[in-house]
């Protein structure tokens, strides 16, 4: 629960909202205005003018003639395709909060991949565009987009934030579409819709019946990562409906590289150039493409292999990633082919910032006190290991349960991104020898240790198979949060906004 304010605090409350008050019966209209990025100057983006009531956004080149599309009155749908750290949901949310504050009395939508995504990234974001103190800060009763002197109220159960000229913009999530097929709109910004899936289209058309009845351009805005050849490709680069018939909307399509936003450091750029170039997620990471998918996001040419004896005597720290299962019947995980419960082994070489693959097991079938225990003893010849495990639903009792019988740290984390981002991120570990596997021996027909064919077989056949990637989450886990590769000690696999936004 949060702290409730103290009396001083909520004085300054009561006398801010009384000076917010006044100060918006005493201005005339507010003003939106673009601006030339200047960095140096304006590091933020943004700057208020409480005595003229105007809001400056600073645009770089690409958001510029992004707006000159979405400024012609026949663009129906305008999507802005970049990459990551290209500033697509900053520049989306200041969009709709122009066209909310120009259009009084109207309504907007606001829609990111699913609440919780929504609520970490794209409405923070928005509430971070507002002029104001701590208005991306959201706490149950103070701080938030209320502090702005452009809202009147901010409505944390109906996801519904009133400006103070009435217009209003619905916060939502693509995961229940329909339920915002009652309403009318100006406007509409949907935020990484390429990750929406195949109820994009679904959602095209209700949009596109409730662009009506209010104030506003009548105009969608979409902005995102590419993700391969999905709906959003189809609708965006084909113009096609889910059964390949012309949609008959006026689309714009711009395409906008992640190396030419100014507001990144070269430093940065750097860092992102070192971490995607040359790699299967470059093209859209860095240049607005929309990649590969369909089976094509993994290669066995990823994956390198070493001999146990190139390894030197570095200082090692150990790692364990734990993917679990759930059927705790042998015979009938065999007979459905179920997963399994996966353990891989990482040694981290913190010197060098290198990883390496040492082990893979896997049982089925198995009570959790007997996975715990199984654990155990894989884990009783490791020096202080740390160990990971995906810290959802039953889970979280297995990670405290094997506290108190395993040596070592035992940790829990939950992952925001879905799998396939998940198994991308890493593979770029692999892809770039920051991560390789160590061969104890090579078996003459696979080329490499038969230890490791489970993980080889997952990672070559990865949405391509119906199978659950057991095995590489559990590597996954195991990689969580080191610091790989020459990426200025950012972790790659890392609880961070997965989107660049």
């Amino acid at each position: 629960m949060a702290t409730p304010p103290t009396e001083r605090q909520a004085e300054q409350q009561i006398r801010q909202v009384i000076e917010q008050a006044s100060a918006r019966s005493q201005s005339g209209e507010i003003t939106v205005q673009w601006r030339d990025a200047n960095p140096d100057d304006r590091p933020d983006g943004y700057e208020w003018n409480a005595d003229t009531q105007t809001l400056t956004y600073d645009v770089w080149e690409a958001q510029r003639d992004a707006l000159d599309l979405l400024d012609t009155p026949e663009t129906d749908i305008c999507g802005f395709l970049a990459g990551y750290g290209s500033g697509k949901t900053v520049f989306g949310t200041r969009w709709l909060l122009k066209q909310a504050i120009e259009h009084p009395n109207s309504r907007f939508l606001l829609m990111g991949i699913d609440f919780q995504k929504a609520r970490d990234t794209t409405f923070r974001i928005l509430f971070e565009q507002l002029p104001g103190e701590r208005t991306g800060t959201v706490t149950s009763s103070y701080n938030g987009p209320e502090q702005s002197p452009l809202v009147t109220d901010y409505n944390r159960q109906s996801n519904r934030l009133t400006l103070s000229n009435d217009s209003v913009i619905k916060l939502g999530s693509a995961d229940r579409w329909n339920r915002y097929a009652g309403d009318e709109y100006g406007a509409v910004h949907l935020d990484e819709p390429s990750h929406y899936g195949e109820d994009l289209h679904d959602l095209v058309e209700m949009i596109g019946s409730r662009l009506r009845g209010v104030d506003g351009p009548g105009t969608q805005l979409w902005t995102l990562t590419g993700e391969g050849r999905n709906a959003a490709f189809q609708i965006l680069e084909r113009e096609q409906d889910s059964t390949g018939e012309p949609l008959g909307l006026n689309i714009e399509l711009y395409r906008a590289s992640t190396l030419n936003n100014p507001f990144l450091s070269e430093a940065e750029k750097d860092r992102f150039k070192r971490q995607y170039a040359g790699t299967q997620r470059e093209e859209r990471a860095l240049y607005g493409g929309w990649g590969s998918s369909g089976g094509t996001l993994l290669s066995r040419d990823q994956l390198q292999f070493i001999n146990a004896d190139e390894l030197g005597d570095g200082r090692y720290k150990y790692h364990i990633g734990v993917d679990l299962a759930y059927l705790a019947d042998k015979r009938k995980a065999n007979e459905t082919d179920s997963d399994h419960t996966a353990v891989d082994l990482v040694a981290y070489d913190q010197q060098d910032n290198l990883g390496y693959l040492l082990d893979v097991n896997t049982t089925r079938g198995a009570t959790m006190r007997e996975q715990i225990q199984w654990l155990g003893d894989l884990a009783d010849d490791i020096p202080n290991p740390v160990v990971t495990v995906e810290n959802t639903g039953a889970q979280r009792y297995f990670t405290q349960e094997a506290r108190e019988t395993i040596a070592g740290r035992v940790n829990g984390v939950s992952p925001t991104e879905s799998k396939e981002s998940r198994i991308q991120d890493m593979s770029i570990l692999f892809e770039r020898e920051d991560c390789v596997l160590v061969n104890q021996s090579i078996d003459e027909h696979l080329g490499y240790d038969s230890r490791f064919q489970p993980f080889v077989r997952e990672w070559s056949q990865f949405e391509s198979s119906d199978e659950s990637p057991d095995v590489i989450d559990a590597v996954y886990y195991a990689l969580h949060n080191l610091h790989l590769g020459d990426y200025g000690g950012t972790p790659v696999i890392e609880g961070a906004d997965p989107f660049g936004t």
